[in-house]
Protein backbone atom coordinates (compact mmCIF):
# COMPACT_ATOMS: atom_id res chain seq x y z
CA UNK A 1 0.00 0.00 0.00
CA UNK A 2 1.47 3.70 -0.93
CA UNK A 3 1.34 5.41 2.24
CA UNK A 4 -1.11 9.09 2.25
CA UNK A 5 1.12 12.42 2.27
CA UNK A 6 0.25 15.62 3.09
CA UNK A 7 0.20 17.78 -0.02
CA UNK A 8 2.44 20.70 1.40
CA UNK A 9 6.43 20.52 1.93
CA UNK A 10 8.05 20.55 5.55
CA UNK A 11 8.78 24.22 4.57
CA UNK A 12 5.21 25.06 4.12
CA UNK A 13 3.57 23.33 7.10
CA UNK A 14 5.93 25.70 9.08
CA UNK A 15 4.90 28.46 7.48
CA UNK A 16 0.83 27.60 7.76
CA UNK A 17 0.25 25.60 10.94
CA UNK A 18 -0.68 27.00 13.94
CA UNK A 19 1.05 27.30 16.97
CA UNK A 20 1.75 23.92 19.32
CA UNK A 21 -0.84 23.07 21.70
CA UNK A 22 1.00 20.38 23.33
CA UNK A 23 4.41 19.53 24.66
CA UNK A 24 5.00 17.83 28.23
CA UNK A 25 8.58 16.91 27.49
CA UNK A 26 11.66 16.49 25.58
CA UNK A 27 10.76 13.33 24.07
CA UNK A 28 7.33 14.11 23.20
CA UNK A 29 5.98 14.69 19.84
CA UNK A 30 4.71 18.61 19.16
CA UNK A 31 1.13 18.84 18.28
CA UNK A 32 -0.11 21.52 16.16
CA UNK A 33 -3.32 22.02 14.53
CA UNK A 34 -3.16 22.70 10.81
CA UNK A 35 -6.03 23.63 8.41
CA UNK A 36 -5.55 22.44 5.13
CA UNK A 37 -8.39 23.18 2.25
CA UNK A 38 -10.74 24.03 4.59
CA UNK A 39 -10.06 20.49 6.37
CA UNK A 40 -9.22 20.58 10.30
CA UNK A 41 -6.22 18.19 10.85
CA UNK A 42 -3.86 17.78 14.09
CA UNK A 43 -0.26 16.96 12.96
CA UNK A 44 1.93 14.90 15.58
CA UNK A 45 5.35 16.24 14.84
CA UNK A 46 8.51 14.06 16.33
CA UNK A 47 10.99 17.01 14.31
CA UNK A 48 11.75 19.05 17.58
CA UNK A 49 12.83 16.07 19.65
CA UNK A 50 16.80 15.23 19.79
CA UNK A 51 18.44 14.04 16.68
CA UNK A 52 19.14 10.27 17.81
CA UNK A 53 15.69 10.06 19.50
CA UNK A 54 14.16 11.70 16.62
CA UNK A 55 15.58 9.36 14.24
CA UNK A 56 15.02 6.49 15.99
CA UNK A 57 12.12 5.96 18.39
CA UNK A 58 10.20 9.08 16.85
CA UNK A 59 10.34 7.61 13.24
CA UNK A 60 9.26 4.27 14.64
CA UNK A 61 6.51 5.45 16.18
CA UNK A 62 5.34 7.23 13.47
CA UNK A 63 5.89 4.18 11.53
CA UNK A 64 3.40 2.22 13.79
CA UNK A 65 0.97 4.41 14.41
CA UNK A 66 0.10 5.20 10.41
CA UNK A 67 0.20 1.23 10.30
CA UNK A 68 -2.75 1.47 13.17
CA UNK A 69 -4.78 4.16 11.42
CA UNK A 70 -4.59 2.44 8.17
CA UNK A 71 -5.90 -0.97 9.89
CA UNK A 72 -8.63 1.17 11.36
CA UNK A 73 -9.31 3.50 8.19
CA UNK A 74 -13.02 4.00 7.68
CA UNK A 75 -13.92 2.82 11.11
CA UNK A 76 -16.88 5.77 13.16
CA UNK A 77 -15.09 6.36 16.23
CA UNK A 78 -11.95 6.48 15.17
CA UNK A 79 -10.00 9.95 13.29
CA UNK A 80 -9.24 9.26 10.26
CA UNK A 81 -5.58 9.40 9.03
CA UNK A 82 -4.96 12.40 6.61
CA UNK A 83 -1.52 11.50 5.34
CA UNK A 84 2.46 11.69 6.52
CA UNK A 85 4.13 15.37 6.17
CA UNK A 86 7.41 13.01 6.35
CA UNK A 87 9.20 10.79 7.96
CA UNK A 88 8.88 12.55 11.18
CA UNK A 89 5.77 13.41 11.18
CA UNK A 90 1.75 12.40 10.36
CA UNK A 91 -1.90 14.08 10.38
CA UNK A 92 -5.32 13.07 11.69
CA UNK A 93 -8.65 14.22 11.82
CA UNK A 94 -9.06 17.06 14.40
CA UNK A 95 -12.14 16.27 16.35
CA UNK A 96 -13.94 18.89 17.68
CA UNK A 97 -15.43 18.40 21.02
CA UNK A 98 -14.29 17.65 24.43
CA UNK A 99 -12.57 14.66 26.52
CA UNK A 100 -14.63 12.41 29.30
CA UNK A 101 -12.74 14.29 32.11
CA UNK A 102 -14.63 17.56 31.20
CA UNK A 103 -17.84 15.48 32.56
CA UNK A 104 -18.94 14.50 35.77
CA UNK A 105 -20.68 11.72 36.91
CA UNK A 106 -24.12 12.07 35.28
CA UNK A 107 -23.66 14.34 32.78
CA UNK A 108 -22.69 11.41 29.97
CA UNK A 109 -25.89 9.46 28.76
CA UNK A 110 -25.48 5.75 29.03
CA UNK A 111 -25.31 5.51 25.45
CA UNK A 112 -22.70 6.88 24.83
CA UNK A 113 -20.85 4.20 26.48
CA UNK A 114 -22.47 1.71 24.66
CA UNK A 115 -21.65 2.60 21.29
CA UNK A 116 -17.98 3.60 22.79
CA UNK A 117 -17.65 0.06 23.93
CA UNK A 118 -18.63 -0.62 20.43
CA UNK A 119 -15.74 1.50 18.68
CA UNK A 120 -13.54 -0.50 21.27
CA UNK A 121 -14.89 -3.82 19.74
CA UNK A 122 -14.26 -3.15 15.92
CA UNK A 123 -11.19 -1.79 17.06
CA UNK A 124 -10.54 -5.23 18.12
CA UNK A 125 -11.84 -6.96 15.39
CA UNK A 126 -9.28 -5.26 12.95
CA UNK A 127 -6.40 -6.43 15.05
CA UNK A 128 -6.02 -2.93 17.16
CA UNK A 129 -5.82 -2.58 21.41
CA UNK A 130 -5.66 0.82 22.43
CA UNK A 131 -4.08 0.05 26.02
CA UNK A 132 -4.33 3.28 27.47
CA UNK A 133 -8.27 3.68 27.49
CA UNK A 134 -8.54 3.81 31.08
CA UNK A 135 -7.30 7.60 30.60
CA UNK A 136 -10.63 9.58 30.48
CA UNK A 137 -8.71 12.03 28.19
CA UNK A 138 -8.00 9.34 25.40
CA UNK A 139 -12.18 9.38 24.30
CA UNK A 140 -13.40 12.32 22.98
CA UNK A 141 -17.46 13.26 23.31
CA UNK A 142 -17.83 14.75 19.76
CA UNK A 143 -20.99 16.15 18.01
CA UNK A 144 -24.21 14.39 19.08
CA UNK A 145 -22.72 12.40 22.16
CA UNK A 146 -20.96 10.75 19.34
CA UNK A 147 -17.27 8.97 20.98
CA UNK A 148 -14.57 9.22 19.14
CA UNK A 149 -11.08 7.42 20.58
CA UNK A 150 -7.59 9.30 20.09
CA UNK A 151 -4.31 9.06 20.67
CA UNK A 152 -2.82 5.51 19.71
CA UNK A 153 0.93 6.05 20.87
CA UNK A 154 0.46 3.26 23.40
CA UNK A 155 -1.63 1.28 20.37
CA UNK A 156 -0.63 -2.50 18.89
CA UNK A 157 -1.82 -4.45 15.99
CA UNK A 158 -1.49 -7.82 16.46
CA UNK A 159 -2.64 -10.92 14.38
CA UNK A 160 -6.72 -11.05 14.34
CA UNK A 161 -7.94 -14.22 16.30
CA UNK A 162 -4.35 -14.42 18.23
CA UNK A 163 -4.67 -15.04 21.66
CA UNK A 164 -2.59 -11.94 22.92
CA UNK A 165 -4.87 -9.76 21.31
CA UNK A 166 -7.63 -11.71 22.85
CA UNK A 167 -6.04 -10.99 26.30
CA UNK A 168 -4.68 -7.20 25.71
CA UNK A 169 -8.33 -6.73 24.36
CA UNK A 170 -9.31 -7.71 28.44
CA UNK A 171 -7.62 -4.30 29.27
CA UNK A 172 -9.32 -2.00 26.83
CA UNK A 173 -13.11 -3.56 28.06
CA UNK A 174 -11.57 -2.73 31.85
CA UNK A 175 -11.13 1.10 30.91
CA UNK A 176 -14.14 1.14 29.12
CA UNK A 177 -16.00 -1.04 32.16
CA UNK A 178 -14.35 1.74 34.82
CA UNK A 179 -15.98 4.94 32.67
CA UNK A 180 -18.89 3.17 33.01
CA UNK A 181 -18.76 3.24 37.19
CA UNK A 182 -17.27 6.55 36.89
CA UNK A 183 -19.73 8.19 34.99
CA UNK A 184 -23.07 5.99 35.08
CA UNK A 185 -22.41 2.89 37.66
CA UNK A 186 -26.18 2.30 37.30
CA UNK A 187 -24.89 0.46 33.64
CA UNK A 188 -22.66 -1.54 35.48
CA UNK A 189 -22.92 -5.10 34.15
CA UNK A 190 -22.01 -8.29 35.62
CA UNK A 191 -19.21 -8.59 33.20
CA UNK A 192 -18.13 -5.32 33.70
CA UNK A 193 -17.74 -5.74 37.07
CA UNK A 194 -15.89 -9.10 36.40
CA UNK A 195 -13.60 -7.08 34.83
CA UNK A 196 -12.77 -4.45 37.27
CA UNK A 197 -12.14 -7.24 39.73
CA UNK A 198 -9.74 -8.93 37.47
CA UNK A 199 -7.33 -5.69 36.97
CA UNK A 200 -7.70 -4.88 40.76
CA UNK A 201 -6.42 -8.38 41.30
CA UNK A 202 -3.35 -7.68 39.40
CA UNK A 203 0.02 -6.35 41.44
CA UNK A 204 0.27 -3.63 39.78
CA UNK A 205 -3.47 -2.34 39.32
CA UNK A 206 -4.32 -3.89 43.08
CA UNK A 207 -0.89 -0.84 44.51
CA UNK A 208 -2.59 1.62 42.19
CA UNK A 209 -6.07 1.21 43.22
CA UNK A 210 -5.04 1.56 46.77
CA UNK A 211 -2.95 4.53 46.33
CA UNK A 212 -6.06 6.20 44.61
CA UNK A 213 -8.33 5.11 47.74
CA UNK A 214 -5.72 6.87 49.89
CA UNK A 215 -5.80 10.05 48.11
CA UNK A 216 -9.21 10.11 48.11
CA UNK A 217 -9.09 9.79 51.57
CA UNK A 218 -6.69 12.20 51.94
CA UNK A 219 -8.67 14.99 50.04
CA UNK A 220 -11.87 14.06 51.91
CA UNK A 221 -13.13 12.46 49.00
CA UNK A 222 -15.97 9.98 49.34
CA UNK A 223 -14.93 6.09 48.33
CA UNK A 224 -15.55 5.08 45.00
CA UNK A 225 -18.29 2.81 44.70
CA UNK A 226 -17.98 -0.89 45.07
CA UNK A 227 -17.79 -3.22 42.21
Amino acid sequence: MVPKTLPLSRSEYERVASPNIARAAWHKPVLRPLDLAGRPLLVKDYRPCPLLFRLTWGRAMVAREQSIYEALEGLPGVPAFAGLLDRDAFAVERIAGRDLSAFRRGEVPPPFLDRLEEVVRTMHDRGVVHLDLRQRRNVVVADGWRPVVIDFASALRLPRGSELLRLLGLLDLSGVSKLRRKHAPETLRENDRDLLRLMRRRPFFESRARRRAEARARAGKPPLPPI
